[in-house]
C-alpha cells in the first residue's frame, strides 16, 4: 500500500506506505499436517513533529500443526510469535515544546542514573512483541459456493517496554516552566500517558473464515475470504474506545497450471489491523484502529 496511489480514500498524513514479506510452507503426511509462515511487515511513517520517523518494522513467525478428523473435517493448534524492531528517538515533541539531544530541542535531557546509559543520545527507546496460542476447527466443503469454513479460539498477550529519563523529572521549578503559555510538567504528562502500556495485558479473539473458490476454466479461478474476529481486552487501560472486532475481506484472481498458480489479490480491513497483525496496536496508535485500511498482494504457489 502507498499513499501515492491516486484511487485511495484520505490517508494519515504521516502514512508513506506498508510492505508485507510472507514465506510459507505447508506439509501433510497421512492425517497431520503442519503449517509454517514467517512474514516480515515495514510501515513507513513520516511526521511533521518530532520524532518523525515512526517506521515500523515486526517479522512475524507463526507454527500450525492439525489433525484431519476425516476427509472433510480438521483440528489444529497455532502459536505464533510476533517482534517490532527497537525503535530511537533523538527528540520528542510535546504539544510545542521539543526535548532531546537535536538540534532545534527546546531543552536538553540527560540524566546521571545508570539505567539510562544504554540510551546515548536518545530520549526514549521503545520495543514489544505479541504472543499468540489458540485452537481451531476447519471444515471441507468443496462445493461450488464455498470451499472451507474455520472457527478459531485465540488467546494473545501483548508486552510492550519503554525506557526515558523524562518520567524521573520531578523538580517543581522545571515542570512548572511556562513555554508559549504551555507548562511543560503538563506537556509531558499529555505525552507519557500515550506510550505503550508496560503492564502486560492479553486480548481472547473468536476468529470465524470462510473461504470461496469459483473455478471457471481449467487454468482460471476467482477467491473471495471473509474473516470476522471479535475481541475481548483483558487489563488493557484504553487511551480512548478501541475497537472489539474487525473484518477482512479479500478478493483475488488465481491463475494455476499444473502445480503452480499466481494470485493477485485485494485486502480490506474494516478496522485497520488490530486483531490482525497484534503488535501494531498500543496506546500511540489505538487512534488509528477505528478507520480501514487496504492492501494489494500478489502470491506465487507451488505444489509438491
Amino acid at each position: 500500500m502507498s499513499d501515492a496511489w491516486n484511487f485511495l480514500p484520505d490517508l494519515p498524513n504521516s502514512f508513506k506506505n506498508s510492505k508485507v514479506n510472507s514465506l510459507e510452507f505447508k506439509y501433510k503426511l497421512n492425517v497431520i499436517f503442519f503449517k509454517y509462515q514467517h512474514n516480515n511487515l515495514e510501515l513507513d511513517l513520516i511526521r511533521n513533529t518530532k520524532p518523525k520517523n515512526l517506521s515500523l518494522i515486526a517479522k512475524k513467525e507463526d507454527l500450525e500443526i492439525g489433525l484431519m478428523l476425516n476427509n472433510s473435517n480438521a483440528i489444529y493448534i497455532i502459536t505464533s510469535k510476533q517482534v517490532a524492531d527497537e525503535q530511537s528517538f533523538d527528540c520528542y515533541q510535546f504539544t510545542s515544546i521539543i526535548l532531546g539531544s537535536c538540534v532545534n530541542a527546546n531543552f536538553q535531557i540527560s540524566s546521571q542514573n545508570a539505567k539510562y546509559d544504554e540510551l546515548g543520545k536518545n530520549i526514549l527507546r521503545i520495543d514489544g512483541n505479541t504472543k499468540t496460542l489458540g485452537i481451531g476447527f476447519k471444515k471441507y466443503i468443496d462445493s461450488f459456493w464455498i470451499d472451507t469454513v474455520n472457527l478459531e479460539i485465540n488467546k494473545t498477550s501483548y508486552n510492550y517496554d519503554w525506557l526515558s529519563p523524562i518520567e524521573d523529572i520531578s523538580s517543581p521549578f522545571i515542570l512548572g516552566i511556562n513555554f508559549n503559555g504551555i507548562l511543560l510538567g503538563d506537556a509531558i504528562e499529555s505525552v507519557l500517558t500515550r506510550l505503550p502500556q508496560r503492564k502486560t495485558w492479553s486480548s481472547n479473539q473468536l476468529n470465524f473464515g470462510i473461504k470461496q473458490k469459483f473455478i471457471f476454466y481449467d487454468n482460471f479461478s476467482l477467491i473471495s475470504e471473509y474473516d470476522f474476529i471479535i475481541l475481548d481486552f483483558q487489563d488493557y487501560i484504553e487511551y480512548q474506545d478501541t475497537p472489539n472486532y474487525n473484518f477482512k475481506y479479500r478478493f483475488g484472481i488465481e491463475l494455476f497450471k499444473n502445480n503452480l498458480s499466481l494470485v493477485l489479490f485485494g485486502d480490506y480491513y474494516h478496522n485497520n489491523l488490530v486483531g490482525f497483525e497484534p503488535v501494531t496496536f498500543n496506546k500511540r496508535t489505538e487512534h488509528y484502529f477505528d478507520k480501514p485500511y487496504g492492501e494489494l498482494g500478489l502470491n506465487l504457489i507451488f505444489k509438491f
